[in-house]
This record gives structure tokens, C-alpha cells and sequence, in this order.
């Protein structure tokens, strides 16, 4: 007689296979798992050690800009050392003098420590004094009331007239040592005589430097340093002056030395008296310069700036030099009269005129309309194509637009 086996035991073998197979399966599919959030717990970690290296290379540079605002432009010790933020790791720094102005600071931030980094990040960016650059190409440029030239009058650089050129009817000898150019149709040469020939009329108008009125009124009273003149305050002193604003008339008196440390704002008009004063902006602007603005909108008498009686304006000793910007906002043909040597400034009237007579001399001169003769001259400087100019000579050190640069070392 034949021994059956019982199904139900053939059954129960197969579901324990079944079941074994099912569980391997599990614990493979687990470890694979516990395996990728491991991996994933692990890149989470390094992702966030290397935004804590970022953030304490960012540190650095933002210590570095405090540091140096806080010691006019010196960087002291605490600079460079290596510095403990937090639990979290340091930063160290160090810093290249580009110019008086311009500084390389490179930050690099570790997590914990530089001596045994798990993460290291560097970032390097250029630091700036903040300063409004104010473009100056020409020797003389004019709107459309153009240029006129007699009785020796010279001038060493390009010409751009908005209008023409004329010959103001006296004397010769007047000169251009440079380019000729006017949106007019008439260049008077000869009798003016132009070295780059040939004259270029009826060539396209060109703007005339920009300058920001409302930027400079507001740092000129920055520090609350207002002085109201019943009409004039006569300056018959040496002394240091800026960020100031003169509501009235300013005339500043013989043998005084003015030193500008901070732009100025005269809201009425502007006159260097008899004698031998000298206005010269602070050393510490290296070669940066300061704005003098003169005039007031709102009043239609104002603006004007006289430099007949004797004295200078001086530039800083810098190279390339920093220079006073003698801005008048008076909209009258005489908005700027110069009758002295000795003017290195730059000098500009958007809306008004400008005469030069008796050797007067400025470094650059922008106007609606300029008027040369008695030979006056002018000497333009290479290098006023881009000048800058600050709110004073401790201004504010920021970070170069488009200098950011960041390394992934470790």
C-alpha cells in the first residue's frame, strides 16, 4: 500500500521560501536605502559646512570693510589674524594696496579651523572708497554757445564745441595744440590755429560731464554742518572746512589757506578775494577729488563763482592728482569768470557761461559757452577722462562692482 504525503506540508514548505525570498529582497532593498540616506545625510553635511566656509569668507571681507572705514583706510592687525566666529570656524584675510583707493582683500573661511579644514572656501574682491567718477575729455568743452578765442588765447588739448568755434574778432595767436571739433558749421582757422588739423565741423553734438546736484547737496550736509551768512561770510582765516553748507554769499579773503575736507556747497555765489588765498583739497583724498557747488535753484541770482583778485587752487600730491571741481549752477554768460593763473581746478557751468581773460589757466573747463582772451590759457591733464570724487578723504570703503570672485578649494 502506497504512503501519501499530506499537501499541506508541501504547501507549508513553499510559503517558507516564498517568505525567506521576500525578506532577502527586503533587506536588500533596505540596505540599499539606509545606504543612499547615509550618502544623502552625508552630502547634506558637506553642502552645509561649505555655506558656513562661504559665510564666514563673507565675514572676513565685511570685518575688512568695517576695519577699514573705522581707521581711514588702515587695516590694522586685526585684519589679517585669524579669527574665531562662533563655534562654527574662522576666517582669515589678507589685503593688497592697489592705490591710495583701491585695495585686493582675499578671505578664506574654515570649518572647523585652516590648522585640520573639513571645508575651505576663498573668496577675493576689490574694496573701494566710494566716489562719483565725472568724465573729462577735452580740454574745453562747450554747449551750444560754442567757443571764442582772441589776443593769444591758448589752449593745450582737444576742443568740442556743441556750437562752433569763433575767432573773437582781436588779436592772433590764438591756439588749439590738439582736435578741433564742432556740431556747427563754422571753425574759425585760421585765424585760430589748430595742430591735429584738419578742424572738424559740423560733427554730432556730444554730452557735457554729468554732475549729480542733488547727490552732492545731500553729502555736503552730511554732518549737519550748516552756516548761514547775512549775505556774505567773508573766510579771512586758515582752516579746514567740509562737509559744509553756506546759505548766503562766501568770499574768501588774502593770505589764508583753505583745506577741503569734505565737499561744499555755496548756495549763493563764490569769490576768491585780493591776495595770495590758497584752496586745496585734504591730502587724504589721494587721487580723488572734492566737489565745490555753487548756487541754489531757487535762487536765480545765485551761482556764480569769480576768481579775479589773486590765489590758487592747489591739486592733492597724489599720482594722478586729486582736484577740486568748481561747479556753478548760475545760468548768466558770466556764471564763471577766471583772471588768474594758478587755477589748477576743473571747472564747470552746464547752463551758464565761462570767461577767461589776464593768463588765467585751469586744468579742464565744461560750459555752455566760453569766452578766451587776453592769453588766458588752458592745460588739459591726461587722466581727467575718468576722475573720481569722494565725500571726503576717510569716504566710505565699499566693494568693486563686479569684482566678486569666489573658490572652491576643499
Amino acid at each position: 500500500m502506497k504512503k501519501v504525503v499530506s499537501s499541506s506540508k508541501n504547501q507549508n514548505g513553499q510559503v517558507l521560501i516564498i517568505a525567506i525570498i521576500f525578506m532577502a529582497v527586503i533587506l536588500i532593498l533596505s540596505a540599499a536605502m539606509l545606504s543612499k540616506v547615509g550618502n544623502y545625510l552625508r552630502f547634506g553635511a558637506n553642502s552645509v559646512q561649505g555655506e558656513q566656509a562661504i559665510e564666514l569668507a563673507e565675514a572676513g571681507v565685511d570685518n575688512t570693510i568695517w576695519q577699514l572705514n573705522k581707521n581711514g583706510g588702515i587695516c590694522p592687525a586685526a585684519c589679517t589674524n585669524e579669527t574665531q566666529l562662533g563655534a562654527i570656524g574662522t576666517f582669515k584675510v589678507t589685503v593688497v594696496d592697489n592705490s591710495l583707493t583701491l585695495k585686493t582683500v582675499t578671505s578664506t573661511g574654515y570649518v572647523p579651523n585652516s590648522t585640520n579644514p573639513k571645508k575651505k572656501r576663498t573668496i577675493k574682491v576689490q574694496v573701494q572708497v566710494d566716489n562719483t567718477q565725472i568724465a573729462f575729455h577735452y580740454a574745453a568743452q562747450t554747449g551750444d554757445g560754442g567757443l571764442y578765442m582772441s589776443n593769444s588765447a591758448y589752449i593745450d588739448g582737444s576742443v568740442y564745441s556743441n556750437g562752433n568755434i569763433y575767432w573773437g574778432g582781436t588779436g592772433n595767436s590764438m591756439i588749439i595744440n590738439g582736435a578741433a571739433y564742432a556740431a556747427g558749421p563754422t571753425i574759425q582757422s585760421p585765424p585760430i590755429t589748430v595742430n591735429d588739423p584738419p578742424p572738424h565741423p559740423n560733427a554730432s553734438p556730444q554730452p557735457l560731464p554729468t554732475v549729480d546736484y542733488a547727490h552732492w547737496e545731500e553729502e555736503s550736509v552730511k554732518t549737519n554742518d550748516i552756516v548761514t551768512c547775512s549775505p556774505t561770510c567773508v573766510i579771512n582765516s586758515s582752516q579746514s572746512i567740509g562737509p559744509r553748507k553756506y546759505v548766503g554769499d562766501v568770499t574768501i579773503q588774502s593770505n589764508v589757506t583753505i583745506t577741503v575736507t569734505g565737499p561744499i556747497w555755496v548756495t549763493g555765489n563764490f569769490a576768491i578775494g585780493t591776495g595770495n588765498a590758497t584752496v586745496k583739497p585734504d591730502p587724504g583724498f589721494g587721487s580723488n577729488g572734492v566737489v565745490l557747488l555753487v548756487g541754489d535753484p531757487a535762487n536765480p541770482s545765485s551761482g556764480k563763482v569769480s576768481y579775479t583778485q589773486g590765489g590758487t587752487f592747489e591739486t592733492t600730491g597724489a599720482n594722478p592728482p586729486g582736484y577740486i571741481l568748481v561747479v556753478a549752477r548760475s545760468k548768466a554768460d558770466d556764471a564763471i569768470t577766471i583772471a588768474q593763473s594758478g587755477a589748477t581746478a576743473i571747472f564747470y557751468a552746464l547752463d551758464g557761461g565761462a570767461t577767461l581773460t589776464q593768463s588765467a589757466s585751469v586744468a579742464a573747463l565744461a560750459s555752455k559757452k566760453v569766452i578766451m582772451t587776453q592769453t588766458a590759457s588752458l592745460h588739459f591733464i591726461t587722466g581727467l577722462g575718468s576722475t573720481s570724487f569722494s565725500s571726503g578723504p576717510g569716504g566710505a570703503w565699499v566693494i568693486k562692482k563686479g569684482t566678486y570672485k569666489q573658490t572652491l578649494s576643499l
